[in-house]
């Protein structure tokens, strides 16, 4: 069963470059059916896409199996998102979310944002 969830700033960094370190690395993942998507990393990527990639992309993206987000998840993202903040630290709530899907699935993250370090219980992909 695949084990990580791939970040929006990795899907970029593929889509954008040809060769690149995260990329090849991201080819393993794909390969060896290992990825795992959720619907905050498809609604940022699908944002951000032209017209003639949208296509391209969702046909990728329906290959890869999905973790569906809970009511519980938004709870509990919402509980780590004011953690942190009051240790001073400050993410996007929508990463605190791909966060706690991770933790409650066990799943490593492989993102390139480094504001996930600040995450102790998250299991990291670099």
């Amino acid at each position: 069963m695949a084990d990580v969830l791939v970040d929006t700033s990795v899907w970029i960094d593929f889509f954008r470059n040809e060769r690149s370190r995260p990329g090849d690395f991201l080819d393993t993942l794909l390969a060896e059916d290992n990825v795992l998507l959720c619907g905050i990393v498809e609604m940022e990527i699908f944002q951000g896409l032209k017209k003639k990639e949208l296509r391209e992309i969702q046909s990728i993206f329906e290959l890869i199996p999905y973790i569906e987000t809970t009511r519980k998840d938004f709870i509990a993202s919402g509980t780590l998102w004011q953690n942190l903040r009051k240790k001073g630290k400050t993410l996007p709530s929508t990463d605190c979310l791909i966060a706690e899907l991770c933790i409650r699935h066990d799943l490593a993250l492989f993102s390139l944002d480094s504001h996930f370090d600040d995450i102790e219980e998250l299991k990291r992909i670099r």
